[in-house]
C-alpha cells in the first residue's frame, strides 16, 4: 500500500496544483470560452498519455525519456512566454489575454500528458509476482493508488476554489512562482535525460545538480506544499478579517455562508497537505528503511588473471552482489542476475545518474535504492536510464568470465 501511496503522491502533487492555478487564472480573466481551453488542453494530454501508455504496454517503442523531451521541451519553450502574459494580464491588452488562454490549455495539455501515464501504468504493476489477485497485497496496492488519487484531487479541487476567491494579482503572483520553480524541475528533468541519453557530455556542475536533486526527491513537492499553504493562509485570514457589510439581512447572510465556506476550505486544505507531508516524509521513511545493501560476495582473479563465476551460483534468478578489490584498494561492486534461459543481466552496482548507490531486489524487482525505480529485469545490462552500467562478461565452460581489466576501468565510480 506505501508504495503506490506514495508514487502517485510523488507523480500527480505538484501537476495537480500547477493545473489548479493555471485553471483559475483563466477563469477569473473572463476570457469567453477558456472553460473549454482548459477542457481541451487536459484532454489532448490525456489522449498523449493514453497513447503512450497503450505502447508502453503492448509494443518495446515506447522509451519514457524521449516521450517526457516531447513533453518538457514545449513547456521550456512556452514557460517564459506565459509568465509574460501573466505579467501584463492587469494591463487589460485583449492580444495578451488571449495568448494566456491558450498557452495556459496547453500548458495544462502538457502537464496532464506528463503526470497521467504512470497514473494509467500502475495498476498493471500491482499483480507482479502474484499467482493471484484475490490476496491482501493486491488489494492494499488498489487501496494505497486510490486513497492517494483522491487526496491529490481534493487538493486541487481546494486550490482552485481558493484561487477563485482570492485577489486577481495575488493568484497571477503565486501562478508565476509556480511556473518558475516547475520550469526548474523540468530544465534538471532535461539535463538528466540528455546526459542518460548520451546526448551530452556531462560537466561537474550538471552531475552535481541531478545528483543534489535526486538526494533530495521531496524538494519540489514541498515547494508547492509551501504554495498551498500560503493560499491557505491568505483565504482563512481573510475569511476572519472580512466585515460583515450588506445592503440587507439576505445580502449578510449569504456574505456570511461564503466566509465560512472559506474557513471550511482553508482547513481542509491543511488537512490534506499534512497527509501529503506525511506520505514523502514518515510513510517513504517507513517503506524504505529497511532497504538495505546485501554485502558484496568478494571474488579474486584466478591463475590465469580472471574472475570467474560458477553459472549454477547464479542461475536461481535472485540478484547477486559481487564486490572486487581494485589495485587502489577501492571496492568495486557489480550484480549478475539471469534474465532468461540463456540471458544474464550483469552491470556494475551504480548508474550514470545515482552514482554508486546500488540495486536491492524487492519481491521479484530489481530497484535503485537512491531513486527508487524498478529496473525493467530484461534491460539489464544495456546501458540507459536508471539501468546498471553495463560489465562485459563471457560464458566459458558454464562459468561466467569477468576480467579485471573491465572492473579496474570504472573503479572510479565508487570512490
Amino acid at each position: 500500500m506505501l508504495q503506490y501511496l506514495i508514487n502517485v503522491t510523488d507523480n500527480t502533487f505538484v501537476p495537480v496544483i500547477m493545473i489548479a492555478l493555471l485553471s483559475a487564472v483563466m477563469v477569473k480573466s473572463n476570457y469567453s470560452h477558456c472553460k473549454r481551453y482548459i477542457t481541451v488542453g487536459f484532454l489532448l494530454g490525456f489522449v498523449a498519455a493514453l497513447i503512450y501508455a497503450i505502447l508502453k504496454r503492448t509494443t518495446g517503442i515506447a522509451i519514457r525519456e524521449f516521450y517526457d523531451l516531447g513533453v518538457i521541451i514545449p513547456w521550456l519553450v512556452i514557460a517564459f512566454p506565459l509568465l509574460i502574459c501573466l505579467l501584463v494580464k492587469s494591463c487589460h491588452n485583449r492580444f495578451s489575454q488571449a495568448l494566456l488562454i491558450v498557452l495556459s490549455g496547453l500548458a495544462i495539455g502538457l502537464l496532464s500528458a506528463q503526470f497521467v501515464p504512470n497514473l494509467l501504468l500502475y495498476p498493471f504493476e500491482f499483480d507482479v509476482g502474484m499467482e493471484s489477485i484475490f490476496n491482501h497485497d493486491y488489494l492494499s496496492k488498489w487501496v494505497g493508488y486510490g486513497f492517494a488519487l483522491v487526496v491529490t484531487l481534493l487538493i486541487g479541487l481546494f486550490a482552485y476554489r481558493m484561487c477563485l476567491r482570492l485577489a486577481d494579482k495575488f493568484v497571477v503572483l503565486i501562478t508565476a512562482l509556480a511556473i518558475t520553480i516547475l520550469t526548474l524541475a523540468n530544465g534538471i528533468n532535461f539535463i538528466q535525460i540528455l546526459i542518460v541519453r548520451r546526448f551530452i557530455a556531462p560537466q561537474k556542475w550538471m552531475m552535481e545538480l541531478v545528483i543534489f536533486v535526486l538526494a533530495h526527491v521531496n524538494l519540489f513537492i514541498f515547494a508547492f506544499m509551501a504554495i498551498a499553504l500560503c493560499l491557505t493562509a491568505v483565504l482563512y485570514f481573510k475569511a476572519n478579517t472580512t466585515s460583515l457589510v450588506g445592503s440587507n439581512p439576505a445580502q449578510v447572510r449569504k456574505l456570511k455562508a461564503k466566509l465560512r465556506q472559506d474557513r471550511r476550505t482553508s482547513l481542509w486544505m491543511i488537512a490534506t497537505v499534512a497527509i501529503t507531508a506525511y506520505t514523502v516524509t514518515r510513510a517513504r521513511y517507513i517503506f524504505e528503511k529497511g532497504v538495505e545493501l546485501t554485502p558484496a560476495e568478494p571474488v579474486t582473479p584466478d591463475a590465469n588473471g580472471l574472475i570467474v563465476i560458477p553459472l549454477e551460483k547464479v542461475n536461481d534468478g535472485n540478484l547477486h552482489r559481487y564486490g572486487y578489490k581494485a589495485t587502489d584498494g577501492t571496492l568495486v561492486r557489480f550484480i549478475v542476475i539471469k534474465k532468461s534461459e540463456n540471458a544474464y543481466g550483469v552491470g556494475f552496482d551504480a548508474c550514470d545518474i545515482c552514482g554508486a548507490s546500488g540495486y536491492y531486489q524487492r519481491g521479484n524487482q530489481v530497484v535503485c535504492i537512491l531513486c527508487d525505480v524498478v529496473m525493467n529485469i530484461a534491460t539489464i545490462g544495456f546501458s540507459g536510464g536508471c539501468n546498471p552500467v553495463p560489465l562485459k562478461y563471457e560464458i566459458i565452460d558454464g562459468n561466467m568470465v569477468i576480467r579485471p581489466a573491465n572492473l579496474e576501468a570504472e573503479k572510479s565510480r565508487f570512490k
